[in-house]
C-alpha cells in the first residue's frame, strides 16, 4: 500500500468536508466508486484537507495514490497520466498490473497528435480496475488545473466508468482556474457519483481555533485574533506564514502580545499564492500594488490593457483567496511585497503608464508625482514638470517639506530650458532651507549666477538674497539685491508711495529684504544720516530708501509683515511665515515681547507647535520654540524657557541657525544661569557661533547672556565689560531700547556686586529718567536696584512700587526678588507685617546686597547688618555661605539653589579664603544671622 508522506496538519472549520470524504471512502470500500472535486482559492487548505483524508485511508489499509499537476509541465502531453502509471506500477505486485500501460507506450502516445488513442485510455482504465479489485483505491490529482489537456481527457474517460469500482477519485483545483477547467466540469459535475467541495477563507472564530492549536500562538491574547484574521485574510497558508514569523521573533511574551508582524515567511507565502494563481490575477495584483491608494478597476484595466469584466473577475478571485482584504490589499506590507516582486524594467514601465493614467483621471498632483518619482522614464513631457511643481507647492503648504524637496529635486532633472531650471532650483533651495539651511546653501553659488544672468526674477531672485543674509554674507546679498532692484525698477517708491507710512504701508518683498539686510548689517544702510519713522516716511514718499536706525527698521518691518497692535498673538505668528527662509518670526518675537504680551505669545506659540504642519518644519519649529523661550523667560518661567530654548537648539544644527544663533543661545544661557545650572550654561557657551554674528544685532542678547553668566559666577568686573559693550553697540546701531537688552539695569547690578554704590545709583537714576513713568519690567527692576543703593528711608517705598510694577508686567522671577527685598526691608524696620507670599527660590536667589566697601552696619540681628569682610563676597557666595552656616550639607545647598555640588564646594573654598577662616564653624555671626532669612522658608 502506498502511504502519503508529510508532516501532520491541523485543520480548522473543515470537519464537514472531511466527514464527506470519509463517507465516500466508506462507499468505495463497499464497491461504489465516486468522484470528488475539491475547489477553493489558492492557499485555502485543499491539499491539507486531502492529506488528512489520506492518513485516514492508510489507517484503513486502503491504497492512496497521488499525482500533482505543475505549471512548468502543463505543456507536456500526458504528463499527469505518466505520473499515474508510475504510481500504479509502484503500488502493484512486482510484475505490476497486467493491463497497465508501459511508460514507453505512454510516451509514444504523447508524441502523437490529436486526441489520445482510445486504446490507451482503455488500458489505463483496465489497470485502475485491476488495482481496485485487490482493495479500495483512492486516486488523488492535486492542482489538476495545471494538467495538460490530454491527461484531462484520460481522467474524464476514467471517472465516467468508476461507479461500479472500489475507486474514489479526488481532484483538487484552484477556483482562480475555473475557466481552464470548464470542459472537465461540464463532463463530470452532472454525474450522480460526482461531488464538489468548496473551501473558503477561515472566519475569525476559525482563526482563533487555528491559533490555539499551534504551540507558538496558544497564548495569543484574544484582542489580537481579529488582527490576525485581517492580516492573513483568513487564508490558512498566509496564517501559517504569520505564525512562522512570530516563532522567528520569539515567544508571544517576547513578541509583544502575539500581534502578527508580516515577515519573510509571510512574503514568501504571499508570492507563492500569487504565482500559483491564473496569470491575469498576478497581473491585476501587480497593477494594484503600483497604483496604491488610487487603485480602481478602471485604472487597472487601463494599465494592463484589459477589459473591465476580466479585471473585476480577477479582483473577486483575489478577494476570495484573502489576498485582497476589503477593497484592495489588507495592509501595506502585502502591497510592498507584490511591488518588490515586479521586475525592474516592467515596474518602470508600469509606473510611467500609471502616472499618465492618473493625470488623465484628475488624480491629485501628489499622487501623480509619486509615480513619476518612482519611475526611471527618460521622457520629459511638459506636463510632468507642471505636476511635480504643483505637488511640491501642495506638500510645502501642508508642511510636508521632505516630499516637497523630493518633488522639486526630480523636477530639476527634467527641466527642458534654463528659465525653468532656475525657477525650480530656487524653489528647491527655499524648500531645503526649511529642513536645513546649511544644506540649502549648496545651491547659492548656482542661484547667484542665475540672478546675474537674468534667469531669476521677482520673489525667486529674492530667495538667494534672503539666504545670503541668513548666512551673514551681507556683501554678496547687497550686490545681488542691487542687481535685482536695478533690473526690476524696485525702488522704494514702487513699494511705499501708494500709501504713506503711516497710514497703512503696503508690503513690498524688495523693501522687506532691504529692511532686514540693513538691520542685520548696519554698514550697508543708505543715506547720510539716521532718520526717525516720520522722516523715513517722507523719504520713502519721495522715492528714496533712507538710512534708518535698526529700531526704525524693526518698526517698519513689523508693519510690513502685518503686525498691527490690535491683532492677537495667533494672528501675528500665523502671519509671519514661520516656514519661510527669512526673519519674519523674529519680527513677531520682538513685537510681542516689546508689547509685554508674553503669556499670549507663549500660548499662541504652543498652539502653533501643536499643528502637524508646523511640527514637520524643523526651522519653523525652532523659531516657534525660540519665541516660546523668550516669552517664558520674560515672564520669569525659567523652567519653560530652558526647555524651549534647548529644544530650539536641538532641532537644527548651530550652523543652520546662521547669524540668528545668538538669540536661542542667549535664551538657553540665560535660563540655565537663572536656574543656577552653571555646567549647562557653560555647555551652551561652548557651542560654535559664526564670527560674522558679532557684527550684527544678534550679538546683543548673546553678549548680555554672557555677562549675566559671569555675574552669577561672581565675576562682576568681567560682567560689567559685557554689559557696557552691549550698551556701546546699541548706541552705535541706534537700537538702544530695554525690550531688546536691558543692559543698564545689569550694569547697575554689576556695580553693586563690586561695591560701587555711587556709580550704580547714577546708572539706575539715569535709566529711570529714560524709561519714564510707564510701567515696564525694566522700570520695576530699576526701582529695586535703586532701593538697594538709595537712601534707607525710601527703600521700602521703592520696593513696594517695584513689586506693583513687576506684578503688572507678569515677570514672576523678578517679582519674587522684589518681594524678597521688600520682606527684608520690613524686617529691618522692625515691622511684623509680611508682604505678599514669596517664592522660596526667589528669596534664596536674592540676598540683600552687601554694603559698600568700608561700610559696616550695626543692628544686632538685623539681616542687613553685614560685617566688613562680607562685602568681599558675591551674591552667590553669600547665599551659599548663609546656608552652610545654618547647617545645610553641600547636597542640600546644591538642591535648594539648583546648582551642582561641585559649584557649592568652589563657593565655600572662596568664602573661606576671603573671610580667612578654616571652615563652617568659623563663619562670622553676621552671616549666621543672614542665614535665617534664607533658611526659614524651608523649615530649618
Amino acid at each position: 500500500m502506498a502511504k502519503v508522506r508529510g508532516v501532520p496538519v491541523k485543520l480548522s472549520e473543515r470537519d464537514e468536508e472531511l466527514g464527506l470524504l470519509r463517507g465516500l471512502y466508506k462507499g468505495c470500500v463497499a464497491g461504489k466508486g465516486a468522484l470528488v472535486i475539491v475547489n477553493g482559492p489558492v492557499g485555502c487548505g485543499k491539499t491539507a484537507l486531502v492529506r488528512t483524508f489520506a492518513e485516514h485511508v492508510t489507517r484503513q489499509e486502503g491504497a492512496f495514490l497521488s499525482v500533482t499537476g505543475s505549471a512548468s509541465e502543463s505543456l507536456d502531453r500526458l504528463g499527469l497520466i505518466d505520473q499515474l502509471v508510475t504510481a500504479m506500477h509502484a503500488a502493484g505486485p512486482a510484475d505490476g498490473p497486467s493491463a497497465v500501460a508501459e511508460g514507453a507506450e505512454v510516451a509514444a502516445a504523447a508524441e502523437a497528435s490529436g486526441r489520445v488513442p482510445r486504446a490507451l485510455m482503455q488500458r489505463i482504465y483496465q489497470a485502475v480496475a485491476e488495482l481496485a479489485g485487490r482493495g479500495p483505491l483512492v486516486l488523488h490529482a492535486d492542482d489538476v488545473h495545471f494538467a495538460d489537456e490530454a491527461s484531462l481527457q484520460c481522467l474524464r474517460y476514467l471517472v465516467r466508468r468508476i461507479d461500479s469500482l472500489a475507486v474514489l477519485v479526488v481532484l483538487t483545483e484552484s477556483s482562480s482556474h475555473d475557466r481552464a477547467l470548464a470542459t472537465l466540469h461540464a463532463e463530470t459535475l452532472h454525474l450522480p457519483n460526482c461531488h464538489r467541495i468548496r473551501l473558503g477563507l477561515l472566519t475569525v472564530d476559525g482563526v482563533a481555533g487555528y491559533l490555539k492549536e499551534h504551540p507558538a500562538t496558544r497564548s495569543v491574547v484574544p484582542e489580537t485574533v481579529e488582527l490576525w484574521a485581517r492580516t492573513s485574510g483568513g487564508n490558512p497558508l498566509l496564517l501559517d506564514a504569520l505564525i512562522d514569523d512570530l516563532a522567528e521573533r520569539g515567544t508571544v511574551e517576547t513578541a509583544g502580545q502575539g500581534a502578527p508582524v508580516p515577515g519573510e515567511s509571510f512574503r514568501n507565502a504571499l508570492l507563492r499564492c500569487l504565482h500559483r494563481c491564473e496569470p491575469t490575477l498576478l497581473a491585476v495584483a501587480r497593477a494594484a500594488a503600483v497604483l496604491g491608494e488610487s487603485v480602481t478597476p478602471a485604472l487597472i484595466g487601463g494599465l494592463l490593457g484589459a477589459d473591465a469584466t476580466s479585471v473585476r473577475w480577477s479582483i473577486t478571485c483575489l478577494r476570495a483567496a484573502g489576498l485582497f482584504s476589503g477593497p484592495w490589499f489588507g495592509h501595506e506590507p502585502a502591497r510592498l511585497t507584490v511591488l518588490a516582486d515586479i521586475p525592474g524594467k516592467d515596474l518602470s514601465a508600469l509606473r510611467a503608464r500609471a502616472a499618465e493614467l492618473l493625470r488623465e483621471s484628475g488624480a491629485p498632483a501628489a499622487t501623480v508625482a509619486a509615480q513619476l518619482l518612482a519611475t526611471h522614464d527618460s521622457a520629459k513631457a511638459a506636463w510632468q514638470l507642471d505636476i511635480l511643481r504643483e505637488a511640491a507647492r501642495e506638500a510645502l503648504d501642508a508642511g510636508d517639506i521632505g516630499a516637497g524637496v523630493d518633488y522639486l529635486r526630480h523636477a530639476s532633472v527634467i527641466c527642458t530650458d534654463a528659465q525653468q531650471e532656475a525657477e525650480v532650483i530656487a524653489a528647491l533651495a527655499e524648500a531645503q532651507w526649511r529642513l536645513d539651511p546649511a544644506k540649502a546653501s549648496r545651491y547659492l553659488p548656482q542661484l547667484g549666477r542665475m540672478v546675474r544672468a537674468g534667469l531669476l526674477t521677482g520673489s525667486d531672485a529674492l530667495v538667494v538674497v534672503k539666504q545670503r543674509v541668513w548666512r551673514g554674507e551681507f556683501a554678496q546679498a547687497d550686490d545681488l539685491l542691487r542687481i535685482i532692484e536695478a533690473r526690476e525698477g524696485a525702488d522704494a517708491s514702487d513699494a511705499w508711495h501708494q500709501a504713506g507710512y503711516p497710514p497703512a504701508v503696503i508690503r513690498s518683498d524688495h523693501t522687506l529684504v532691504r529692511v532686514w539686510l540693513s538691520f542685520c548689517c548696519p554698514g550697508l544702510r543708505y543715506g547720510a544720516k539716521p532718520t526717525t519713522p516720520t522722516e523715513a516716511e517722507a523719504d520713502l514718499s519721495a522715492g528714496r530708501l533712507p538710512r534708518m536706525s535698526p529700531r526704525t527698521f524693526l518698526t517698519l518691518s513689523a508693519d510690513l509683515v502685518g503686525l498691527e497692535k490690535d491683532r492677537t498673538a495667533d494672528q501675528l505668528l500665523r502671519g509671519t511665515g514661520i516656514a519661510s527662509p527669512f526673519a519674519d518670526a523674529l519680527v513677531a518675537l520682538i513685537f510681542l515681547i516689546g508689547a509685554q504680551r508674553l503669556d499670549e505669545a507663549v500660548l499662541s506659540s504652543e498652539r502653533l507647535l501643536d499643528e502637524p504642519r508646523n511640527r514637520r518644519v524643523p526651522l519653523g519649529r525652532a523659531l516657534l520654540e525660540t519665541i516660546r523661550a523668550a516669552a517664558a523667560l520674560g515672564r520669569g518661567d525659567v523652567s519653560d524657557a530652558s526647555e524651549a530654548a534647548g529644544t530650539a537648539l536641538s532641532l537644527v544644527s548651530p550652523e543652520a541657525w546662521g547669524i540668528a544663533i545668538g538669540l536661542p543661545l542667549a535664551l538657553a544661557i540665560r535660563a540655565a544661569t537663572e536656574s543656577g545650572d552653571v555646567d549647562t550654561a557653560r555647555t551652551y557657551l561652548d557651542l560654535p557661533v559664526p564670527m560674522v554674528m558679532f557684527g550684527t544685532p544678534f550679538v546683543l542678547p548673546y553678549r548680555h547672556a554672557l555677562g549675566r553668566f559671569r555675574l552669577a559666577l561672581g565675576r562682576p568686573r568681567a560682567a560689567l565689560r559685557d554689559f557696557e559693550s552691549c550698551g556701546e553697540l546699541m548706541a552705535k546701531w541706534q537700537l538702544d531700547f530695554p525690550e531688546l537688552v536691558d543692559w543698564r539695569n545689569d550694569t547697575a547690578a554689576a556695580l553693586i556686586a563690586m561695591g560701587d554704590r555711587q556709580r550704580a545709583r547714577e546708572r539706575v537714576e539715569d535709566h529711570l529718567s529714560r524709561l519714564g513713568e510707564r510701567p515696564s519690567r525694566a522700570r520695576g527692576i530699576a526701582l529695586r536696584h535703586l532701593a538697594a543703593v538709595g537712601a534707607p528711608r525710601h527703600r521700602l517705598q521703592l520696593l513696594e512700587e517695584a513689586v506693583r510694577t513687576l506684578d503688572a508686567c507678569g515677570d514672576g522671577l523678578e517679582l519674587g526678588r522684589a518681594r524678597a527685598d521688600a520682606h527684608a526691608a520690613l524686617r529691618a524696620q522692625g515691622q511684623t507685617a509680611a508682604p505678599e507670599s514669596t517664592d522660596p527660590l526667589a528669596v534664596l536667589w536674592d540676598a540683600p546686597f552687601p554694603p559698600a566697601r568700608g561700610e559696616v552696619r550695626t543692628g544686632g540681628t538685623d539681616p542687613n547688618a553685614v560685617s566688613a569682610p562680607l562685602t568681599e563676597l558675591t551674591e552667590a557666595e553669600l547665599r551659599v555661605g548663609a546656608l552652610a552656616a545654618f547647617g545645610c550639607t553641600n547636597r542640600e545647598i546644591a538642591d535648594r539653589l539648583s546648582i551642582t555640588v561641585s559649584t557649592v564646594e568652589q563657593h565655600l573654598t572662596k568664602i573661606y579664603r576671603k573671610l580667612k577662616v578654616r571652615g563652617r564653624a568659623d563663619l562670622p555671626p553676621s552671616i549666621v544671622h543672614l542665614s535665617e532669612s534664607f533658611c526659614r522658608p524651608y523649615g530649618r
